[in-house]
């Protein structure tokens, strides 16, 4: 949709509602207003009605008789030309009336033909009935006057002036407002149009504060983090084929040496085959399992089990890995800890962060595992007396293919890829894993699990 476009169904949407507004208003007020004003001046009638009832009342009284009564004293009781009153006794006949604007009240005979009576009381002396003042029009058509009428016609003009004047103005603010909503969606339109031109810099450069700049910036914050993947990517093919070229290499130099007759043939050169090949197994089912894990694809099931289980089972595996090392490896488990949590993951994540800690510690260190409960989590730490992971570094250490000392790191074996996937696993429980110093004087690493509900319970 072009920028004009919106514009102009804006501003029409506006002046829609105005107009449907202003049709609703003269409908409600016209019903309202007929209503009410028939019922307003029904009411002023009968009550003039009754002010001539009650005067001729007291005048029988004075006179004893209607034919005593002197009803010239009664003609300003008429109530313009488009009234009069007639004064009827029991019987029903016309004993006297008023004749025109300012005529007097007319004594017998017969009023004007063709009047309607609007408003009608009893005349009562003494509690006896004694006669009726008729209140009646003079012209038909109800008790609405002409100039009722007039009054309405204005009334219904003004509110259409006001309407058109509403209509006007909506579409004006429509047009105003389509601007403040336009302009921003064009830079969101423009800033999208060029990334898909390929332009990965191109940002709307919008701030939070309305719905609209909410928008933008949050296309903003997706370009960033789209761009941060593909920068993620990259890295990753390249640490990949960086990890996959270093065996390979070392594969192919050693097996064209004994083609060439440079090297022999023996159990030493064919181990260093073997484990380089081992090495590139390892590293590819690495990388598959991280992948599985990131994208959900690996199998994790949770059931309540005791945390103590996974962990024994990973410092048993772990053991011999710390005894040719000569690392001191230390242990404070609590049982009983219940978490929903899948074993073999769990085993697997805590025996990664054991093996890091000893290829990252000095021979003859220390290692410390401990298992306790704080509060609703479940906090499992090793701790180490190693080469530790400084502060700037501690956001990235969960990454692939990072390391503290890849030199050193290589040639003890490692992948880079362990402490992504004990990231990855505790993510899957609902848990959260983190780094800091220890008080061993290296690392520690931590990893925070929820209590099964049952367990906070006790």
């Amino acid at each position: 949709m072009r920028r004009s476009d919106l514009t102009i169904r804006l501003a029409a949407a506006f002046a829609g509602v105005a107009v449907a507004t202003a049709v609703i208003a003269a409908l409600v007020i016209t019903v309202t207003w007929q209503r009410q004003f028939e019922v307003y001046v029904q009411r002023g009638v009968q009550e003039r009605a009754e002010l001539v009832a009650s005067a001729l009342a007291d005048a029988y009284e004075a006179a004893g008789s209607w034919d005593a009564v002197s009803f010239m004293q009664f003609a300003h009781m008429g109530i313009g030309g488009d009234y009069s009153v007639q004064v009827l006794d029991t019987y029903g006949n016309v004993i006297a009336y008023t004749q025109g604007r300012t005529g007097p009240m007319m004594v017998g005979g017969t009023p004007p033909q063709g009047t309607e009576v609007t408003a009608r009381t009893d005349i009562v002396v003494h509690g006896e009935k004694v006669g009726e003042a008729l209140v009646v029009q003079n012209a038909p058509g109800g008790i609405i006057t002409e100039r009722d009428r007039w009054f309405r016609r204005t009334s219904l003009r003004g509110l259409t002036l006001g309407a058109v004047i509403a209509v006007v103005l909506a579409s004006l603010a429509g047009m105003l407002y389509s601007r403040g909503i336009v302009k921003p969606i064009a830079a969101v339109t423009r800033a999208a149009e060029a990334l898909r031109r390929g332009d990965r810099s191109a940002r709307t450069g919008m701030a939070g504060g309305d719905p609209i700049a909410d928008l933008g910036a949050t296309f903003d914050q997706m370009a960033d983090a789209v761009e941060a993947e593909r920068v993620f990517e990259q890295q990753l093919t390249a640490d990949v084929a960086h990890e996959l070229r270093t065996p390979l290499q070392a594969i192919q130099a050693t097996v064209e040496a004994m083609q060439d007759g440079v090297l022999p043939t023996d159990e030493e050169r064919l181990a260093l085959i073997h484990d380089e090949t081992v090495r590139l197994g390892r590293l590819a089912g690495s990388i598959l399992d991280l992948s599985r894990l990131e994208t959900g694809s690996a199998h994790v099931t949770l059931s309540p089990i005791d945390l103590a289980a996974p962990v024994a089972v990973a410092v048993e595996s772990s053991r011999a890995l710390m005894e040719s090392t000569g690392h001191a490896l230390q242990e404070a488990v609590q049982q009983g800890i219940v978490v929903n949590g899948d074993g073999d993951r769990l085993t697997q994540a805590v025996g990664n962060l054991l093996s890091n800690a000893a290829r990252y510690t000095p021979e003859g260190g220390r290692v410390r595992i401990r298992l306790l409960r704080d509060g609703h989590d479940a906090v499992i730490e090793v701790a180490d007396s190693g080469i530790g992971v400084s502060p700037d570094d501690r956001e990235r250490v969960f990454t692939r293919f990072w390391r503290a000392d890849p030199a050193r790191s290589r040639a003890s074996g490692g992948l880079g890829i362990g402490l992504a996937v004990v990231r990855e696993i505790v993510e899957r429980h609902g848990g959260k894993v983190g780094v800091h110093g220890s008080d061993l004087g290296g690392a520690a690493f931590v990893i925070r699990l929820p209590i099964a509900e049952q367990t906070q319970r006790t």
